[in-house]
């Protein structure tokens, strides 16, 4: 039986050697590509080339030396502003002081600052060029030329009486511009009427009126029945332009604390305009016109 056995057990291990051998020799053989199938080549991107090689006629550059450190950079907004110089300022030119009369004879250079009184006169031709009608409500006897101002004068007239009608105040101008040839007549008149020192109380001789300067108005108000008397200075009227004709350029001219020295009796009526700033001077200061004057121009 042994001997039987063995000669069974030696072909089983011949068999399992030939199998294991057979097995091997397949998967080689399984694993080799095909001679006749192309070969794919990887593709390598820009961002994935080396970097160039220098050329025979290029140099390799040789290693830089290390530069020095650059100081780090400033926050900009923590660098101090660099702040401009100033203008030189030019020393300014000292203008010399305007005459206020000329010989008697108003300086014209002064424009709406122009001083008429009975010492200082306007040429007898004078008419100012600049003459325009004044868009206010006027008294049926002022008619023509004497509803006219000069343009600057006008406009300001115009919001006076605009701002003082919104106030509920009741105003109207009675006379503005006069030429030298109608103060003669109405002066004149009232020579004939009161004599003249009396006349010379309350009215111009020809040449000195401010009426002729284009820059004056008389107003006045149903309350008085639109005449020109002292009484509009107790009226409601009479405080208002009182209180707000400087706002708008215009002073009171005539003041009865100043009668002395205008030569004029009180006002109430008159306005005369030298411009708002200089009107508010004036209000504040509580001079007369001329007095104004002569402190503005020393």
């Amino acid at each position: 039986m042994k001997k039987g056995e063995d000669r069974m057990r030696k072909p089983s291990m011949l068999m399992v050697c030939c199998a294991l051998t057979l097995t091997l020799v397949g998967c080689t053989t399984s694993e080799q590509a095909d001679p006749n199938e192309p070969i794919e080549q990887p593709t390598v991107s820009d961002t994935e080339k080396p970097a160039e090689t220098p050329t025979d006629n290029e140099t390799a550059p040789a290693e830089p030396a290390p530069e020095a450190e650059e100081p780090a950079e400033t926050d900009k907004d923590e660098q101090p502003a660099t702040e401009p110089e100033p203008p030189v300022e030019e020393e300014p030119v000292a203008e010399p002081s305007q005459p206020i009369e000329l010989n008697g004879q108003a300086n014209l250079e002064l424009d709406a600052l122009v001083l008429v009184n009975k010492q200082i006169a306007l040429p007898s031709d004078y008419q100012p060029a600049d003459l325009v009608p004044a868009n206010i409500d006027f008294v049926d006897s002022a008619t023509g030329e004497r509803r006219m101002l000069r343009k600057e004068a006008a406009r300001a007239i115009e919001s006076l009486m605009k701002d003082a009608k919104a106030a509920g105040i009741d105003l109207k101008g009675t006379s503005a511009f006069r030429t030298y040839a109608y103060q003669v007549q109405l002066f004149n008149a009232y020579v004939a009427r009161d004599g003249k020192e009396q006349a010379m109380k309350y009215s111009a001789p020809p040449g000195h009126s401010e009426h002729q300067t284009g820059l004056a108005i008389d107003v006045s108000s149903a309350s008085v029945g639109y005449q020109l008397t002292q009484e509009l200075e107790q009226t409601t009227e009479g405080k208002w332009l009182a209180d707000n004709a400087h706002k708008y350029g215009f002073i009171v001219r005539y003041q009865r604390a100043y009668e002395a020295e205008t030569g004029y009796m009180y006002e109430p009526w008159h306005l005369r305009y030298i411009g708002v700033d200089h009107a508010m001077n004036v209000h504040k200061t509580n001079v007369p016109f001329e007095r104004y004057l002569e402190q503005l121009m020393d």
